[in-house]
């Protein structure tokens, strides 16, 4: 295992407080702790966590995986920067979510679940349309809102995440 860890957010919001010290962070999850966990957004700044931002070539390399395994349209900002930070570092990104574990597995990024198991086996995902089954090219960024995938170009009808098989 590397001894630098990348948190996510569920980390520092699920993990012992003496654990976080060291773990590499990104500035736009303060925000985002302040908004789900407000006392453990209150005192983040005395964790011990270090603040670091990814390359634009990392985040360019994490991109360009998310968008081959189909991911992409499942990830926030937040989510490509922390995978973008563990392969810059060569960090083990701690994470309960699939999609990074996934997208971590493909670049070769170590990782380790937080409290859930973790994926056992990589997967693909592709844009589906609901109506008419049509499949859409992956995004080339993370989504605005988790969940929202936009609107199929042929018929207009909601576009939802399927696993290719």
């Amino acid at each position: 295992m590397a001894d630098v860890l990348v948190l996510d957010t569920a980390a520092l919001i699920g993990w012992p407080l003496q654990q976080l010290a060291g773990g590499l962070v990104v500035a736009a999850q303060e925000e985002e702790l302040q908004r789900i966990s407000p006392d453990r957004g209150a005192i983040l700044n005395s964790l011990g966590v270090v603040f670091s931002e990814p390359s634009a070539e990392s985040l360019e390399q994490a991109g360009a995986a998310a968008k081959e395994t189909g991911d992409m349209a499942g990830l926030s900002n937040i989510d490509l920067a922390l995978l973008a930070l563990s392969l810059e570092r060569s960090a083990t990104l701690v994470t309960d979510d699939y999609r990074m574990q996934n997208i971590a597995a493909a670049l070769g990024i170590e990782w380790n679940p937080i409290a859930a198991v973790g994926i056992v086996e990589n997967w693909r995902w592709a844009l589906k349309c609901v109506g008419c089954g049509a499949t859409q090219s992956p995004p080339d960024q993370p989504s605005r809102r988790r969940g929202e995938h936009g609107n199929c170009v042929n018929c207009g009808t909601e576009l939802r995440l399927r696993r290719v098989r």
